[in-house]
């Protein structure tokens, strides 16, 4: 179970850049759905919200022509794609950890950027954290993995979340799922986190 005292919400990169609003940069499918699921999450009492925003520089690693050659630019710092969607309740969001702002450094997840984010959680009393977000096996994955690894209780809200597989990158959402849950994340739905911090 869960409570509130001890538990954390991590929002992970809901972003226009990662939807169908910029087709040009990294939409996944159902992106923009998932707006009303992360906002009833984060009406929750959490013990405090993060959030994490992808903030590539043009010229990043990982964009095509570039060094990994995966992906369009997308998120880039100042642009409408590495805003938040419409609609999301960021008034909620206690930081905003940005990544992947240093143009030869992969950082899928917030953990990788910022190596003292679980410290600090651990330091502020949190136990457990449910994340949420873009993209379900990619950065939510990783920074979920790294949390878990950290010793919380971690669980993932899938209805709440958006994947996509990049098979250029081995990166495949039935993968990612596998190993998480053998990791001991628990998948979820917002319903589920409802009745667990209720419990």
């Amino acid at each position: 179970m869960l409570t509130p005292a001890t538990t954390s919400l991590l929002v992970v990169d809901v972003q226009r850049g990662f939807t169908e609003l910029c087709p040009a940069e990294l939409p996944v499918p159902g992106g923009v759905a998932i707006v009303p699921q992360v906002n009833a999450l984060l009406a929750i009492p959490f013990a405090r919200v993060d959030a994490t925003q992808d903030w590539h520089p043009a010229d990043h690693r990982s964009f095509l022509r570039r060094a990994d050659n995966l992906y369009p630019p997308h998120c880039v710092m100042n642009t409408p794609g590495a805003e938040f969607l419409p609609g999301l309740h960021t008034e909620r969001f206690n930081a905003i950890w940005r990544k992947g702002y240093d143009p030869n450094f992969e950082a899928y997840a917030v953990t990788t950027q910022h190596p003292g984010f679980a410290p600090f959680l651990s330091a502020s009393g949190i136990t457990a954290v449910v994340v949420c977000g873009i993209a379900t096996n990619i950065c939510c994955f990783f920074a979920a993995r790294d949390l878990r690894r950290a010793g919380f209780d971690v669980w993932l809200v899938e209805n709440a979340s958006a994947g996509i597989d990049v098979p250029a990158a081995g990166l495949f959402q039935a993968k990612a799922k596998e190993e998480g849950q053998t990791l001991g994340i628990r998948y979820c739905t917002v319903v589920e986190v409802m009745a667990a911090l209720r419990a």
